[in-house]
């Protein structure tokens, strides 16, 4: 190292010499020996552990989901996205835009492939069963089993008939 001369430098003869290099270092407290301090720590150590835990399996579920994207096609894909967007708390986009008239013909058509279902399924259950009729359940128990019911039609004819007789005195 070449040093200008200057009267400083030549009072300072051995200025190289007499240097010295300090290192700061920062002043951190003593640690404290409280064993009730301690246990308190130990135990939120155990939580955070557990909480990390918790964290790495709900981190690990969500490469496993993630992972499993990427096998389908492109608007599969874009489905299980928009799916697992909503699952993480995001709005599910809005509904397209359609056609008044369009709907309610989708809606017809709907109705009518119902209707058909269920005619199919009556069909085929009677089919099964041979197209036995049950026998209406009429009874009111056992003790009304030999008795058997009165039906409005015969009390109105009976109410008629009283009323006949009672003009024609």
């Amino acid at each position: 190292m070449s040093i200008v001369v200057t009267k400083a430098a030549l009072a300072l003869k051995n200025a190289e010499n007499n240097f010295q290099f300090v290192k700061f270092e920062s002043y951190k407290p003593k640690k404290r020996e409280s064993t009730s301090h301690d246990q308190n720590i130990e135990k939120k150590a155990q939580l955070s552990r557990k909480s990390k835990k918790d964290l790495d399996l709900k981190q690990i579920r969500h490469e496993v989901v993630k992972f499993g994207m990427s096998g389908f096609d492109s608007t599969k894909k874009e489905e299980a996205k928009i799916a697992l967007a909503v699952s993480l708390g995001a709005k599910p986009p809005k509904r397209k835009y359609i056609n008044y008239k369009e709907l309610m013909q989708k809606r017809k058509l709907e109705k009518e492939q119902e209707k058909n279902e269920r005619q199919q399924m009556i069909s085929k259950s009677l089919l099964k069963t041979g197209g036995k009729k049950k026998k209406p359940n009429n009874d009111v128990g056992h003790f009304l089993s030999g008795y058997g019911k009165v039906q409005k039609k015969d009390l109105k004819k009976d109410d008629n008939s009283n009323k006949k007789k009672s003009k024609k005195k």
